[in-house]
């Protein structure tokens, strides 16, 4: 829907009739009038001039109207409308006689319906449920094709969602006896009014669905028609219009990922005792030691292997899960920087602590900033001829990539980390490219040391994600190797300003290990009394090709259910050792169709080549790589630790893209690409939605955690 509100903001203003200055052949000023397209000499009416909008509207409100609710259209020419007063009730103790209200003591509740011998297309259930919670049901029925009772797919009747109450059914001709199970809690009350067949279901306009649809047909009119109406307007001039437009888009994202952040409630409350890790170290560094304020069992401390813990389970020794166990011990094994950064001053300052979910947001935020200031510094110093439309989506499909949403989407203890070194290496690149291209000598150093000290941060948040700081040897390539004026005599400065953030970063993580663990490079994730012993993990080749397998290239599953993409738990197959899996969507590779555009490096490489970019792209795509063996070395496979190495590729695959876009100006074939990458959004859209939605995780899901919005959405796409 952002994306769609996005596309819909940048239409109307650069329809606006507006007045910019261009310098012509001879080096005069000319002004060009821009209505969406340059002027040939004919004015069009405004009728002609709105009327692809028009139709646009038009053919989204007809398929909101129309095609949506085909069910509702459907019901209104139900010949016979029945309500089935003989209902058998089962497992439902009666309160008083007549009232047809029912305690139900063991949790199941049966209606039968006997003989309807007659045509049903759906049915309402008018029952009444003592529980607000929904409430699953399943219909049995048997028809003229089927003697015996087959039972449907299992639906939810959620209180306040009217729609959720009927269903359509589509048995053998006609339907012989219907049974209906609802499964609620132990000790409900249900009150059944009635069950009725071909009954009208209610017809629903959605305002939210409207804005999407229309959003979708506005980028494809834009990537097939747009070309030809808009050229210099689209350039990324740096006007002021611009400007707001990625302002707002920025508070648009912004606003999304504060709506996702509460998407699943149960990561709001975090009820989980080992998600207090960063609020525990908050109290233990107030007092003055690294060490958590809490002893280890009597079982754990004589414990043979306290890092087995099958061992510990098996044996009734009590231990604190995913909590770093040294030396008789607790510390938290995750990044100091977030610490430091939120959680201790939050609880020195208010004596309150700071929520996990709030942390992700801030540093998904920051994130989003850093990233559209990052991919404009790059459009303006090395891609200026492309068109403002395609930076904008650039860096709005950049933030609202499935593993991202996936993050925000369950914003917990083991997100934080993760999103603020993507936050931390965003910001360090944009300050590296903004310093190296200032021509104020202070200007320079200044970005030199916050890029070079953001970078660094990364290594207090997540360690391995250090690697993109390689992406510095092709950034600086000609100043360190043609130009001679970093690492060499010339310019000290700037070499200190680079180096010296590092130097003092490293010094304070190595300090902070080496208190907890007695060495400084030792950061303690081993130690971590997790589903396996961490301390014996090795590399392996066989491990290392299957986690690169299931990190980049493995398809993701898509069903016919809502919402339409399956989380897959990932089986070790022919590998004949431990391997530590959860579910997974699918690779990076195969999921995210704008990673697609990586396959096009050929036709971009030499215009990359020519602006000393190519290195970058490779050095990417090559730490992502490296950052899937670490992974499934170090820990296994899992789906939030594609974020780890989603940044590498997904940078290669901005530069391609910006590289294709400034190509196609050239070349006069933008629609093409346009055409191109307004399907890679849809395809994006598709997989972002399946990622939030999904329920591969059993314990935090939308459906289990947030089911009133789930079955809203849920009935939103049954048509």
């Amino acid at each position: 829907m952002t994306c769609a509100c996005i596309s819909m903001l940048h239409y109307i203003i650069c329809r606006k009739e507006m007045y910019r200055y261009f310098t012509n052949r001879q080096g005069e000023k000319t002004v060009i009038r821009e209505t969406g397209k340059l002027q040939t000499g004919e004015e069009k009416t405004k009728l002609k001039k709105y009327r692809p909008i028009l139709w646009m509207i038009f053919g989204v409100l007809a398929a909101e109207i129309f095609l949506f609710n085909f069910s509702a259209w459907k019901s209104l020419f139900y010949k016979e409308r029945i309500v089935f007063e003989q209902i058998g009730v089962e497992g439902g103790v009666e309160t008083a006689e007549g009232t047809r209200e029912y305690v139900v003591p063991e949790g199941t509740l049966v209606l039968h319906v006997a003989g309807a011998d007659r045509k049903i297309h759906n049915l309402f259930f008018a029952v009444d449920f003592s529980e607000e919670e929904g409430i699953p049901y399943t219909v049995t029925l048997t028809d003229e094709g089927n003697y015996y009772p087959y039972s449907l797919p299992e639906r939810m009747l959620m209180p306040g969602i009217k729609k959720s109450y009927y269903t359509n059914i589509y048995p053998s001709g006609k339907a012989g006896e219907i049974t209906v199970q609802f499964t609620v809690p132990a000790g409900s009350v249900a009150t059944v009014n009635a069950v009725c067949a071909n009954a009208r279901i209610p017809w629903v306009f959605s305002i939210g669905r409207v804005i999407v649809l229309f959003g979708a047909v506005l980028l494809f009119y834009r990537a097939l028609w747009g070309e030809k109406r808009q050229k210099e307007a689209e350039v990324c001039l740096g006007t002021k219009k611009q400007m707001w437009i990625a302002g707002v888009a920025v508070l648009l994202m912004i606003g999304m990922a504060w709506k996702l952040a509460h998407v699943n409630p149960i990561c709001v409350v975090s009820p989980w005792p080992h998600h207090k890790q960063y609020q525990e170290l908050a109290e233990a560094l107030a007092e003055g030691h690294c060490y958590l304020d809490f002893e280890p069992s009597e079982g754990l401390l004589n414990a043979p292997n306290p890092y087995d813990t099958i061992y510990l389970q098996a044996n009734g020794i009590d231990y604190r899960a995913d909590y770093a166990y040294f030396e008789g011990k607790y510390y938290v094994y995750f990044g100091v920087v977030p610490e430091l950064l939120l959680y201790l001053p939050c609880y020195l300052l208010t004596g309150r602590h700071l929520p996990n979910y709030i942390a992700v947001f801030l540093f998904y935020s920051g994130f989003i900033l850093a990233v559209f200031a990052l991919f404009w510094e790059m459009v303006k110093r090395w891609f200026s001829r492309i068109p403002f439309f395609l930076y904008l989506l650039a860096s709005v499909l950049t933030v609202c990539a499935g593993n991202y949403l996936f993050v925000i989407a369950r914003p917990d203890l083991y997100d934080v980390p993760i999103m603020a070194a993507n936050m931390f290496t965003a910001a360090g690149l944009w300050l590296w490219i903004r310093g190296k291209y200032t021509p104020s000598v202070k200007g320079r150093k200044i970005c030199y040391a916050l890029g070079s000290l953001s970078m660094a941060l990364v290594a207090g948040c997540r360690p391995q994600m250090l690697l993109f700081s390689f992406l510095a040897i092709p950034l600086f390539w000609e100043e360190v190797m043609e130009k001679r004026e970093l690492f060499g005599k010339k310019n000290l400065w700037d070499t200190f300003c680079l180096c010296i953030p590092y130097l003092l970063v490293a010094a304070g993580i190595m300090y902070y290990n080496a208190a907890r663990f007695g060495s400084p490079f030792d950061f303690g994730a081993s130690y971590s009394l997790t589903s396996n012993d961490m301390t014996k993990r090795g590399f392996n080749v066989s491990q290392a090709l299957l986690g690169l397998w299931h990190y980049f290239f493995r398809p993701p599953v898509a069903g016919s259910d809502f919402p339409y993409l399956e989380g897959v738990q990932i089986a070790s197959g022919s590998y004949m050792g431990k391997l530590n899996a959860e579910y997974t969507y699918g690779g990076l590779l195969a999921g995210n169709a704008f990673l697609w555009l990586l396959f096009r490096l050929g036709r971009g490489r030499e215009l990359l080549k020519k602006k000393r970019l190519y290195g970058a792209v490779l050095t990417g795509i090559a730490v992502s790589a490296v950052l899937a063996v670490v992974d499934v070395t170090g820990a296994g496979i899992l789906q939030r630790y594609m974020v780890d190495m989603i940044w590498g590729v997904w940078l290669a695959a901005v530069l391609v893209c910006f590289a294709l876009g400034e190509k196609a100006m050239a070349e006069g074939t933008m629609r093409r690409l346009m055409v191109c990458l307004a399907v890679v959004c849809i395809l994006q859209a598709f997989y972002g939605f399946g990622v939030v939605f999904g329920n591969g995780d059993l314990s935090v899901n939308v459906r289990t955690s947030n089911p009133e919005l789930y079955y809203w959405l849920e009935g939103l796409m049954r048509f």
